[in-house]
C-alpha cells in the first residue's frame, strides 16, 4: 500500500505533463460501445497480489483466515491474454500432532505460472479468470511442549499449488484533463486453490481453501500508451 501511494504521489508530480495540452484521443477513448480494448503488441505487467485464504484448521475443523503475499510479472498479448510468472508465501499459526511432536506453525511458499484470459476489457472495466500452477515447499514447525520457545524440528516437504478464480477491476477516469489517475483502479478476486502434498500424519492438514482480494489495481498498459503518446508531441 505505501508504494501504491508513492506511486500516486510521484505521477502526480511528473505527470503534470500530460494534462498541459490537449493530447490525442487514447484507444480507450475510441472505442465503440460493446468494444473490448486490447494492446497492440505485448505489454509487461507488473503487480503486487495480496490475498486472503480460508484453510481448515485441523484441531478445530474451522476455516481460518490466513494472508497470503506475492508479486506476479508477465505480458498482456493483443490477444486480451495475460500470461507470466509468481511468487507467494504465507505464515499461519496452527495447532496439531505429528509423530508426538506438537504442531505450531506452517508456512507455505511456492512460484507459479499463470495464464489470464480476459473475457471483457472495456474503457472503465473488466473481466478475466486467472488459471495458475505451482511448485514450491510446504514448512512444518515442531515442538515437544509450550516450553519450547524454538522449533525442536523442521520438516519440509514439496508441494503443488493449482489455482482458479475470477477478476474483476474498475478503472478510473480521466479527472479534469489529468490523464495519469486512468492508470489505476481497484480489482476484486475470488477463487479456490488446490494443494498437492504429502499429508501430515493425524491431521487433515492442507493448503486448499477459498480465497478474496479487495487491492489497488495499476494498468502498466494505459501509461505505456499516455508516455509514448506524450513522447511523439515533444
Amino acid at each position: 500500500m505505501r508504494a501504491f501511494l508513492f506511486f500516486i504521489l510521484l505521477t502526480g508530480i511528473t505527470g503534470r505533463g500530460f494534462g498541459q495540452s490537449e493530447p490525442p484521443p487514447s484507444a480507450a477513448d475510441t472505442l465503440q460501445p460493446g468494444e473490448n480494448e486490447h494492446p497492440e503488441k505485448p505489454k509487461f505487467i507488473a503487480e503486487t497480489d495480496q490475498r486472503f485464504f480460508f484453510f481448515k484448521n485441523p484441531a478445530t475443523n474451522v476455516r481460518a483466515q490466513t494472508n497470503v503475499w506475492g508479486a506476479r510479472a508477465g505480458f498482456l498479448l493483443p490477444i486480451n491474454v495475460k500470461v507470466g510468472v509468481g511468487y507467494y508465501f504465507t505464515n499461519q499459526r496452527t495447532h496439531g500432532n505429528w509423530d508426538g511432536y506438537n504442531l505450531r506453525a506452517r508456512r507455505l511458499s511456492y512460484g507459479t505460472l499463470y495464464i489470464e484470459p480476459y473475457y471483457f476489457r472495456r474503457k472503465y472495466w473488466e473481466l478475466s479468470s486467472p488459471l495458475e500452477i505451482g511448485a514450491g515447499t510446504a514448512r512444518y514447525e515442531l515442538d515437544r511442549g509450550p516450553a519450547d520457545e524454538e522449533p525442536t524440528e523442521i520438516r519440509r516437504m514439496l508441494a503443488f499449488p493449482l489455482g482458479l478464480g475470477a477478476s474483476f477491476s474498475v478503472k478510473f477516469p480521466p479527472l479534469w484533463g489529468f490523464k495519469p489517475t486512468r492508470w489505476f483502479g481497484i480489482n476484486f478476486m475470488t477463487g479456490y486453490r488446490w494443494t498437492i502434498q504429502q499429508r501430515v500424519p493425524s491431521n487433515p492438514n492442507t493448503f486448499n481453501g477459498f480465497y478474496y482480494s479487495i487491492s489497488p489495481a495499476i494498468f502498466l498498459d494505459r501509461f505505456y500508451e499516455d508516455f509514448r503518446l506524450w513522447r511523439n508531441r515533444k
